[in-house]
């Protein structure tokens, strides 16, 4: 049976080895992406009482009361920081641990959906392999924590149509609201999941989709009204960082020169994924046993529910002029999923022919993967991923003046925004410019 654990175990431990191969450099090393490193401030600061969960602190001269982005990602972190103490792979734990559940949510929404649920490591791979993912799990962007939540929305709705409740409808849209908190509303996309599901599948009335879709954005809207009641100072905060974050910065910063920027962004992300998908597609095709694409058309359905879902979180992004890769993670295990789908019965007609021998020389080529990738990891413990001079710079400052003070930079430093994050991150300590006290 092509579905035993046995006949899985190469491509769960090649997943696993590459996955440690190609976050070796970061995961284990001191240094972040600047966003991530001020998120770690943050939620660490949080975590000492620094700020609340409704009025985040970031450093004393910069963000004080921190409302530029929704706070559930910096509270869920604090709470990493409050249990392990205050040292700098806390974050990286975090970020990497979003990425474990993000996986093990990937393979709870394919074992949903398919026949083969031990090939979980299919969609698995093919979402493994695309660069920004593997960036996003060692780099604490908010979008990892959004990720959670999202896949979680989508399993719930799935597990809502299987067992014919639309009380699992309602469990979605409290975590669809979670997932607004995490990121803002680039979380909402999987809103058009029932419309999907219902479109594509025989067995259902067309317009219970868009029915689904409306209770679910009506529970969303009475979730977040609860919230403004019993939480006071979640309505100032929102309302904050729709006009700093959504109005102020979706519609009048740019960081892109094209609207189209998104979508370049993603066919560069996805060219490996793709590619992999393409080629056996093609070996399918040609082959003599079976020239269908779709062995089963529960995979011809699903492949196009969860094309769909991906290229609705990531096209709307166009609106915007501010646009980052790093904006598209949640869509992306949607991708991966399609991907999945449409390769499998490839993939169900050739493993069976594998003889036992070539699948132990499988095995073990995958488990010297995993150690490779073990290996790599030891050998970066204590090193620096990125940003060595200026983190080196910081320690020997603090070493200087020592925790919790203000300092004095030039102009110039001043607008070295990484300089603020290290500073905070490793000394707590914030920085003015000479010439603003000069004033």
């Amino acid at each position: 049976m092509i579905g035993t654990r046995s006949n899985n175990t190469p491509f769960w431990l090649l997943f696993i080895g590459l996955f440690l191969i190609l976050v070796s450099k970061s995961l284990l090393t001191e240094g972040m992406f600047l966003d991530g490193v001020t998120y770690a401030c943050i939620s660490r600061n949080m975590a000492i009482g620094l700020g609340t969960f409704w009025n985040p602190h970031y450093t004393q001269t910069i963000g004080n009361v921190f409302h530029s982005h929704p706070p559930l990602a910096f509270g869920l972190e604090s709470l990493f920081f409050k249990a392990f103490g205050d040292h700098w792979w806390v974050e990286k734990l975090y970020s990497a641990l979003t990425f474990v559940v993000s996986g093990i949510l990937i393979a709870a929404i394919w074992k949903r959906t398919t026949n083969r649920p031990c090939m979980a490591w299919l969609p698995l791979l093919f979402w493994s392999v695309i660069p920004i993912v593997f960036w996003c799990a060692t780099n604490n962007m908010l979008e990892n924590t959004m990720t959670v939540f999202v896949l979680l929305s989508v399993w719930l709705m799935i597990l809502s149509y299987l067992k014919n409740n639309k009380i699992w409808l309602f469990f979605s849209a409290f975590t669809l609201l979670l997932a607004f908190l995490s990121k803002g509303f680039t979380g909402l996309f999987p809103l058009v999941f029932p419309i999907l599901y219902c479109a594509f599948d025989q067995k259902r009335k067309w317009i219970q989709g868009p029915i689904d879709s409306l209770i679910l954005l009506v529970a969303v809207a009475v979730f977040t009204g609860i919230m403004f009641l019993v939480c006071p100072g979640s309505f100032g905060y929102i309302k904050d960082y729709i006009r700093l974050q959504v109005i102020g910065g979706g519609l009048h910063e740019a960081t892109a020169s094209s609207r189209f920027y998104i979508v370049f962004a993603l066919l560069q992300q996805l060219f490996v994924t793709c590619a992999l998908a393409l080629v056996l597609v093609i070996c399918k095709t040609k082959s003599k046993v079976n020239s269908k694409v779709f062995e089963f058309p529960p995979d011809k359905a699903w492949f196009y529910v969860f094309l769909i879902m991906g290229l609705v979180g990531v096209l709307p992004i166009m609106v915007s002029m501010k646009q980052r890769d790093f904006y598209m993670l949640a869509a992306l295990p949607f991708f991966a999923l399609a991907c999945g789908h449409i390769t499998l019965s490839m993939l169900t007609l050739g493993l069976p022919n594998i003889k036992p021998q070539v699948r132990q020389w499988m095995t073990l080529g995958a488990g010297c993967v995993v150690l490779l990738g073990l290996v790599l990891n030891v050998v970066h413990i204590g090193k620096y991923g990125r940003d060595e001079a200026l983190i080196e710079e910081v320690k020997q400052k603090i070493a200087e003046v020592g925790d919790n003070s203000i300092i004095e930079i030039s102009q110039k430093e001043y607008i070295q925004w990484a300089k603020h994050a290290y500073y905070m991150r490793y000394g707590k300590i914030s920085l003015n410019p000479i010439q603003q006290l000069n004033d």
